[in-house]
């Protein structure tokens, strides 16, 4: 390993601006836009991974979102933060279980329950379908699909989204369906 030189910045007072300007429009391609796992590393979480582990994995790594994998990396399902903490009070008021007895397993969204976009569907879709679909269906993450070779290829995250469209990104839950019930009652 090679010691690196530390400099003083005291008489620089310039900065370098970029000329390549990454401008993200609600018209833009949304192939554009999503986390391709072809090129980046998909962040995942074991199933068996206990609560406390798992928080701290998403504290340590200031992240949201994770795929639950099995031992041999076979995609489970996916944890958010979010879902964390609504199932991890769940399960702590109804059945009173201690966190260390709680894993990633108790807590997740299975895969049967995810939805997710086409990789092809994807490629001919703008940003704005992208936000709309996120918007209508309350979703902060989803996947992206390739039904051809049978794989998870990406993901799109909301965050990422909104930094690319210097906008915020309004997700609002889904009516469940008490809530639909009772404003037709």
């Amino acid at each position: 390993m090679r010691n690196l030189e530390l400099y003083s910045t005291a008489s620089i007072d310039h900065l370098i601006w970029s000329t390549y300007e990454d401008v993200t429009k609600l018209d833009s391609p949304a192939i554009s836009i999503f986390t391709d796992f072809d090129h980046s590393q998909p962040l995942v979480i074991d199933l068996d991974t206990s609560a406390p582990r798992a928080l701290e994995i998403f504290e340590r790594t200031h992240t949201f979102m994770r795929l639950v994998v099995d031992k041999r990396n076979k995609f489970m399902g996916v944890i958010t933060l979010r879902e964390f903490h609504q199932n991890m009070v769940k399960l702590a008021t109804k059945e009173r279980v201690s966190p260390e007895d709680v894993s990633v397993k108790d807590l997740m969204i299975p895969r049967d329950q995810v939805l997710s976009l086409d990789f092809e569907q994807l490629s001919s879709a703008t940003v704005g379908d992208v936000v709309r679909a996120l918007q209508e269906n309350g979703l902060h993450h989803i996947l992206v699909i390739d039904h051809e070779l049978h794989h998870i290829r990406g993901m799109i995250s909301a965050n990422d989204l909104a930094r690319k469209l210097g906008v915020p990104i309004n997700i609002k839950e889904p009516p469940s369906f008490m809530q639909i019930f009772n404003h037709l009652g």
